[in-house]
C-alpha cells in the first residue's frame, strides 16, 4: 500500500507540469533527440551517484517518475521547459543538497528580459505577507499586508506547485515556504507560469479589511530601484556570524549563524571560531551563567566538524552517526553517444585510511582517521551543564540541523522556534558534483555522502520539532525582532 501511494503521488506531482503550454519568450529550442541524451545522463547521475536517492522515495516510485519524465520529451523544448521536466524528479530525492542550476545564458535572460510579480514576500506560518514592492508610490500601502490569493490561487496552493521545482529534506513542509521568501517566489512563479501581463491579488490588513488589486508584471531592473527605495525591513544590529552577549546575571546568548570557516574570516570581531567558543564558554563559567541560549536559527551549515565542536561544550560524547557512506568511488555516466563523464568521490588518502570498501562496492567511514563517527574527538576544558535553550527555524539546515539533532536526541535542551529545515535522521551531502547536461546547459548538483544519524524521538522524514513553536508577527519580522528569543527571555519556555 505504501509503494502504491508513492507511485500515485509521483504521477499526480509530475502530471501538473506542462499540462498547459507556457510562454517563455524567445528562449531557443533544443532538439528533442539532444534532450533525451541529457535526460539519460541526468538519470544515471541520480541512480549511480546519489547515495540517499531511495531514502524517502522508494526505487519503484523513482523509476515511475523517470519513465514519465522521459516520456514528456515529445518535442523540441527550451531550457526552462526541460528544467520543469527534471526538477520534480530532483524534488523526489527529498534532499535539499540536490539541485539544478540554470545556464549563465538563461540566468542573463531572466535578469534582463523576464517579467515578474514586482513584490518581495515572507511566509509566516503559511501566511504570505508583502515585505516590499517594486512598482511605485501608490503601492506602498501594500507593505505588511497578507496576500490571500494571486490570480485566483491561494498561497498554499501556489507553494504546492512551485515547491515541486526544488528539493527539500524529507517531508518537511515549512522549507517549501521559507525557500520562497524574498524575491524567490516571483522567480519561481515565472519559471512555472512564464510571461504573465498582470497579477490580480487579494490582500487584507491586520483588521481583516480586504482589497483586490491588479498590478503589472515588470522587468527585474524596473523593480530594482523601487525595491531599494521602499525598503522598510529593519536590518539586524550586527551581521556578525558569531555573537556572544551576557544578557543578565544568569543568562547568556550565543549565536552561531553559520558553520562555514570561510564566513568567519569576514567577521569584524570574531574571526577564529575555536577561540570564540573557548572564550565564550570560559566567560560563561566565570560569570556563573545558569541559562544559556544558543541561536542556530540562521545556521544553514558549513564545514563538517564545526557543529561537533559547539556540541562538545554542552553535550556528552556518543556515536553521532550510524554510518557515513558513498555509493561508489568512481562513477561513469554514458548516454551512448557523447564522451562519458567520469569522476571520483574520495581522494586517495581519505579512501584508503578513513573509509572501508563494502561488499556492495560502496565505501563507508571508519573511526581510524578523519572525522569518524563519534560526536567529537576531544573533550573541552570548560563544559556547560546548566539550563540550555536552542533557537531553530526552517533555515536551520545541514550542519546547523545536525547540531540540533545531536542536542535533541540527547535531550539536552529546550527548543524554541520552528521546525528545522534539515532532516532529523540525516542527509545526503558532501562531495557534491556539478554534472553538466551538454545540450540543455543545465547543471545537476548531486551529493555523494549519506549521513545516517544515530537519533530517535522524531517522526521519520521530519526535522527537529520545537518544544515551543513560536512564529513572529509581520511587525516583529519587519523590525528584525527575534520572537523566539523574546519568548525565552519573558520566561515562557518552561517545559
Amino acid at each position: 500500500m505504501k509503494k502504491q501511494y508513492f507511485i500515485f503521488l509521483v504521477i499526480v506531482c509530475l502530471g501538473v507540469f506542462q499540462s498547459i503550454a507556457q510562454d517563455y519568450g524567445n528562449l531557443p529550442k533544443i532538439p528533442k533527440s539532444k534532450l533525451q541524451l541529457d535526460f539519460e545522463i541526468f538519470k544515471q547521475a541520480l541512480e549511480k551517484q546519489h547515495t540517499g536517492m531511495y531514502w524517502y522515495t522508494p526505487k519503484d516510485s523513482v523509476d515511475v517518475a523517470l519513465n514519465k519524465g522521459r516520456a514528456k520529451i515529445t518535442e523540441d523544448l527550451n531550457e526552462i521547459e526541460f528544467f520543469k521536466i527534471i526538477a520534480p524528479i530532483v524534488a523526489l530525492t527529498r534532499e535539499d543538497h540536490t539541485d539544478i542550476r540554470l545556464s549563465e545564458e538563461t540566468e542573463l535572460y531572466l535578469k534582463n528580459e523576464a517579467k515578474y510579480l514586482p513584490l518581495r514576500v515572507v511566509f509566516l506560518d503559511k501566511k504570505m505577507y508583502i515585505t516590499n514592492q517594486g512598482i511605485s508610490d501608490e503601492y506602498t500601502h501594500l507593505i505588511k499586508k497578507e496576500i490571500t490569493s494571486i490570480n485566483g490561487k491561494s498561497p498554499i496552493k501556489l507553494v504546492e506547485e512551485l515547491g515541486n521545482l526544488f528539493a527539500s529534506d524529507g517531508f518537511i513542509k515549512v522549507v517549501k515556504y521559507s525557500d520562497l521568501n524574498g524575491f524567490s517566489f516571483s522567480r519561481y512563479y515565472f519559471l512555472q507560469y512564464g510571461f504573465i501581463d498582470t497579477f490580480t491579488l487579494k490582500v487584507k490588513d491586520e483588521n481583516n479589511r480586504e482589497e483586490e488589486i491588479t498590478i503589472p508584471a515588470l522587468l527585474a531592473k524596473e523593480s530594482k530601484a523601487n525595491f531599494k527605495k521602499y525598503h522598510t525591513k529593519k536590518k539586524p544590529e550586527t551581521d556578525e556570524s558569531l555573537i556572544f552577549n551576557i544578557v543578565n546575571d544568569t543568562t547568556a546568548y550565543l549565536a552561531v549563524h553559520t558553520f562555514s570557516t570561510d564566513a568567519y574570516k569576514e567577521n569584524t570581531v570574531h574571526k577564529n571560531y575555536k577561540r570564540f567558543l573557548k572564550n565564550s564558554f570560559k566567560t560563561i563559567e566565570e560569570k556563573n551563567i545558569t541559562n544559556l541560549i544558543i541561536d542556530v536559527s540562521d545556521n544553514g551549515g558549513g564545514n563538517e566538524g564545526n557543529e561537533n565542536l559547539l556540541y562538545s561544550y554542552i553535550g556528552t560524547n556518543y556515536q553521532k552517526y550510524n554510518s557515513v557512506c558513498a555509493k561508489s568511488q568512481q562513477t561513469t555516466l554514458d548516454n551512448g553517444v557523447d564522451t562519458p563523464i567520469s569522476f571520483k568521490t574520495f581522494r586517495f588518502l581519505e579512501r584508503v585510511f578513513s573509509n572501508k570498501k563494502m561488499e556492495n562496492g560502496g565505501y563507508c567511514r571508519t573511526e581510524k582517521f578523519g572525522f569518524g563517527l563519534m560526536a567529537y574527538k576531544k573533550e573541552p576544558h570548560t563544559k556547560y551543564t546548566g539550563k540550555l535553550f536552542v533557537l531553530i527555524s526552517p533555515v536551520t539546515y545541514s550542519g546547523g540541523s545536525e547540531f540540533s539533532n545531536m542536542v535533541y536526541t540527547n535531550k539536552r535542551a529546550t527548543f524554541v522556534g520552528e521546525e528545522t529545515g534539515g532532516g532529523y535522521y540525516g542527509n545526503t551531502s558532501g562531495y557534491s558534483v556539478g554534472i553538466p547536461l551538454k545540450y540543455s546547459k543545465l547543471t545537476v548538483i548531486v551529493p555523494a555522502l549519506k549521513f545516517d544519524m544515530n537519533v530517535s524521538g522524531s517522526p521519520f522524514g521530519r526535522g527537529v520539532i520545537p518544544h515551543h513553536k513560536v512564529i513572529p508577527t509581520i511587525d516583529e519580522y519587519m523590525n528584525a525582532i527575534s520572537a523566539p528569543l523574546t519568548y525565552i527571555l519573558e520566561g515562557k519556555a518552561i517545559n
